[in-house]
């Protein structure tokens, strides 16, 4: 199994104001829980495989990289989080290095020094142990390759996006949707298509949980495109998304996650059987992104589409 993928918002706002609507969680809508398509297409050497591949099963065993110290690896985000221009801790005695993983540069990063070379006063090159039948041993010369071809070509993200100096990426860790004007009876997630939100012909309201490294969430500027193909993404208007108030609720990989930009969109006029492919434009004022972007995942097209039956 990949990864969770979704479970319904039930959680309340993390805080609350006078104007902001009734907690609509006083009654419980229930989960939707699902589990990426086992066979929906990873893209060799993308950092979603090397998590797959590498970083889950070699670097997170219990006692090492389990996410009781840093690098944490026992999920894309967090791996990705804690690698990339992510300061290092330990260092050589020349103290040379500034980051786990500087993008674009395999010999600056921290990381392929500790997986190919004894440095004094570490613990030893990595990985120190092994779960009983690991292919590391193995396969190490083509995981060394991917991993060095992967920051070589500027560490993209899990969506495809490029860090900017030591600037992260916004991410985009959730995504549901509601009638508008209520957060209660959240649309369907379906996992017989792919996870694809179903909806209604109606205005719905859809909420993105978007963080940054260093930015606040309500100074994040989000827009949100929509059209019926991926092909006219580029050329559809960006509705703004509103962030006047946030929740806290489940997010893509099963952990928790901060709703605070909602885009309403207006589908009454929407063909039964029709899909509506959604793009997210995201900047935090020095880095801007698309999500999905044009490299993302081929299993995220879906998951950011609405249907109408």
């Amino acid at each position: 199994m990949r990864w969770v993928l979704w479970t319904a918002v039930a959680l309340a706002f993390a805080g609350c104001r006078p104007e902001e609507p009734e907690n609509p969680y006083v009654v419980d809508p229930g989960p939707v829980v699902g589990i990426v398509d086992g066979e929906s297409p990873v893209v060799e050497g993308s950092f979603v495989w090397l998590h797959e591949q590498v970083f889950q099963p070699t670097c997170a065993n219990s006692g090492c990289h389990d996410g009781t110290f840093e690098p944490n690896f026992t999920t894309v985000g967090a791996a990705y989080n804690t690698l990339v221009n992510h300061p290092v801790i330990a260092n050589d005695a020349a103290a040379g290095f500034s980051y786990r993983v500087a993008p674009g540069d395999p010999d600056a990063s921290w990381l392929m020094q500790r997986l190919t070379a004894e440095v004094p006063n570490t613990s030893g090159m990595m990985p120190l142990s092994l779960e009983p039948g690991s292919d590391w041993p193995a396969n190490r010369p083509d995981y060394l390759a991917a991993i060095t071809a992967w920051i070589e070509a500027g560490a993209p993200d899990l969506n495809g996006n490029l860090p900017v100096a030591a600037n992260l990426a916004p991410q985009v860790s959730g995504f549901g949707g509601f009638p508008a004007g209520s957060l209660q009876d959240p649309y369907y997630r379906n996992p017989e298509a792919n996870y694809r939100l179903e909806v209604e012909a109606a205005p719905i309201d859809l909420w993105f949980a978007v963080s940054d490294d260093s930015t606040a969430l309500a100074d994040l500027e989000v827009g949100l495109r929509m059209a019926e193909s991926l092909a006219d993404l580029d050329d559809a208007p960006a509705l703004p998304a509103v962030s006047d108030f946030s929740f806290t609720a489940a997010d893509f990989a099963g952990g928790m996650s901060t709703y605070g930009h909602r885009v309403t969109v207006d589908l009454s006029g929407a063909a039964p059987g029709s899909t509506h492919y959604l793009r997210l434009d995201i900047s935090d004022g020095v880095t801007a992104i698309e999500v999905p972007a044009a490299g993302a995942q081929p299993y995220f097209f879906p998951l950011y589409s609405l249907y109408v039956p």
